[in-house]
């Protein structure tokens, strides 16, 4: 099925006329038209508007294969779409206008998966849903902390490993592993113990995650002070 016809098949499921969908997309009947009769390929604009109007995604419209979908990162993957988009509409011009070159073809769809990977790729800032802290003791003798952060998406079955990474104004650093209640899925602590008050007095304070032995650190907040009833930090992550 060509990419005309796949957009004329959603059309009818939809109920409405060439003209219909040119009015919700901004185009002309004839537009359509030739579209539906592979005389044109839509823009990259008007391609991702159909998927959204078809309900489904630009894969599926175009039949570009790719990577199983997972929850792509909304920061990369609005910096690639526009890119994907681009080179699989050059595909689906070439195939659906019975041009033959497959090593052309074949080029562009090893770009398209190239594409997607990176939108995939998970973006560290969005793996944090919320964090906090709280001094659990303070004194001249050493302070203790417990550092919280929940995760945007748990998943059981491919559970994250979590940690918190801590370094300090002389860039010495510590890294500490979290706990998960079983009774608070996807939220994770770690206390971290400062004998000499020398860790927790200005510090960088990160979360990190380890998937598929990739490690990706997302940067929480930068302390300049720190007691049991006071505290002034500069947010890094929102």
């Amino acid at each position: 099925m060509t990419l005309g016809q796949r957009i004329q098949t959603h059309r009818t499921r939809l109920g409405l006329s060439q003209e219909g969908l040119g009015e919700k997309l901004g185009v002309s009947r004839q537009a359509v038209s030739k579209w539906e009769a592979d005389g044109a390929v839509p823009d990259t604009d008007k391609l991702i508007a159909l998927s959204k109007l078809f309900g489904i995604s630009l894969n599926e419209l175009l039949q570009v294969e790719g990577p199983a979908a997972k929850a792509p990162s909304r920061r990369r993957a609005r910096a690639v779409l526009a890119l994907t988009a681009a080179v699989a509409a050059a595909v689906a011009a070439l195939a659906g206008l019975g041009i033959r070159q497959e090593g052309r073809i074949a080029a562009l769809e090893e770009q398209v998966a190239a594409l997607q990977s990176q939108a995939e790729e998970p973006d560290p800032a969005e793996l944090v849903a919320d964090w906090g802290y709280q001094v659990l003791s303070f004194s001249s003798a050493g302070r203790t902390v417990e550092f919280q952060v929940t995760t945007a998406r748990y998943d059981p079955v491919e559970e994250l490993e979590v940690f918190f990474l801590i370094v300090n104004g002389q860039q010495e650093s510590r890294r500490a592993e979290t706990v998960m209640a079983p009774e608070a899925p996807g939220v994770y602590t770690a206390r971290v113990v400062d004998e000499d008050l020398s860790l927790l007095s200005d510090f960088t304070l990160s979360a990190g995650f380890v998937r598929d032995g990739v490690e990706y650190v997302c940067p929480l907040a930068e302390f300049s002070g720190l007691t049991d009833r006071y505290s002034s930090y500069t947010p890094l992550w929102s």
